[in-house]
């Protein structure tokens, strides 16, 4: 039961698993860096104090130059860069010369040392437990990278008492079996809080989308629409750009509802937000229900003439889509009637509210199917 559902849920969120395990990898491989670092100034103070008659800690410091300057280029990259700029095979080429200096520095220290040294096993099996908990997300990375250590460890051990193989061999398989036993319980637990995170954010979208649209028309709601408005005023204010919205009314909304019933008023409202999304073409206008059979359009970086443009066009669908209205008294169609206004310097979204909406009284005093814009002063009228 366990296996089918997470095969199901592997399958479901593959492409997001693999984003959250690369970034991840990210993460651990820059963990390691810093690791580096530290375990290079561990064994050379160690040297300094405690093994001088094995090692000369200047030709260390030498021997360690190439592992210094890959470490420093990676963090200095992941830093100035960004590690989530940085791509799979700029990631995996730093990963293999960061285990390739390491390597290097291991067999530098084999070879310096005339006998046997603990210190060198004993930091190649610290390599292994770093590069494990830094590469844990994908399992044959991992493998890939601490094998390279576990086999050097093996084989010192072995060189150094030969009499006594059986011990480095029982070590290489032990390691080798409660790390991947391990990996295999961690990646466990990583999947499911992947898997929860995800559904989480899908759950979080899902009550924001609520918040936000309407759910009848799927379009803004009213919310929304007044978070958009006061974002664009101060936009257009800070950028001094013109800003118009639209008022909208269907015509005998009511006598519509009454006379072909409330399924299909409702109906004519999808259809009509879809009539007002068509006429819209940039993806940062919006279209709102405002309140009943009442909808709004805010145009950003549109003057009044554009927003005179919109409003035309919206009238065009409508008479093109032909919805019937047997009770209407402006014709036999839905129509609808739109206040059109341009945004004044420094005025507040407030009142530019006030205003489209004496305009859209406007039009329906003047007959409806039609829409009245105001342009600055606001003296000057137009009725289309």
């Amino acid at each position: 039961m366990f296996n089918g559902e997470r095969q199901l849920n592997s399958h479901r969120y593959q492409a997001q698993l693999k984003r959250e395990t690369f970034t991840i990898l990210k993460r651990g491989i820059l963990w390691a860096s810093y690791v580096s670092l530290a375990l290079l100034f561990v064994v050379l103070v160690n040297t300094y104090y405690f093994d001088k008659e094995y090692y000369d800690a200047s030709i260390l410091i030498i021997k360690f130059i190439p592992l210094t300057l890959i470490v420093a280029l990676g963090i200095f990259t992941a830093k100035t860069k960004g590690l989530f700029k940085v791509t799979v095979h700029q990631t995996y080429f730093y990963l293999g010369l960061l285990v390739s200096s390491w390597s290097l520095v291991l067999i530098s220290l084999a070879l310096l040392s005339e006998q046997n040294m603990p210190g060198v096993e004993s930091l190649a099996d610290i390599l292994v437990l770093v590069f494990a908990l830094a590469l844990f997300p994908n399992r044959n990375i991992m493998i890939l990278v601490i094998l390279p250590f576990l086999a050097f460890s093996a084989m010192y051990h072995s060189l150094q008492f030969s009499e006594a193989i059986v011990y480095p061999l029982t070590k290489f398989l032990c390691f080798l079996v409660i790390i991947l036993s391990g990996q295999k319980i961690i990646s466990g637990w990583f999947f499911k809080a992947i898997v929860r995170n995800i559904e989480k954010k899908k759950l979080l979208s899902q009550f924001k989308r609520l918040a936000l649209i309407d759910g009848l028309t799927n379009v803004s709601n009213r919310r929304h629409f007044d978070e958009v408005l006061l974002q664009e005023c101060k936009a257009a204010n800070r950028n001094e750009q013109p800003l118009s919205i639209i008022l909208l009314d269907i015509d005998y909304f009511k006598p519509l509802n009454d006379s072909l019933g409330h399924q299909v008023g409702d109906e004519y409202l999808v259809q009509v937000a879809a009539i007002l999304n068509q006429a819209l073409e940039r993806p940062r206008d919006l279209v709102a229900r405002y309140g009943g059979e009442e909808f709004v359009m805010v145009l950003p970086d549109t003057d009044l003439d554009g927003a005179n443009c919109v409003a035309a066009k919206v009238k065009l669908l409508l008479s093109e889509a032909k919805l019937s209205h047997p009770s209407s008294a402006a014709g036999k169609y839905v129509t609808v009637s739109q206040g059109v206004a341009q945004w004044q310097e420094l005025e507040q979204a407030s009142a530019l509210l006030a205003r489209v909406d004496e305009l859209l009284y406007q039009a329906k005093a003047n007959g409806r199917d039609c829409y009245v814009s105001q342009s600055q002063p606001r003296s000057a009228m137009q009725v289309i």
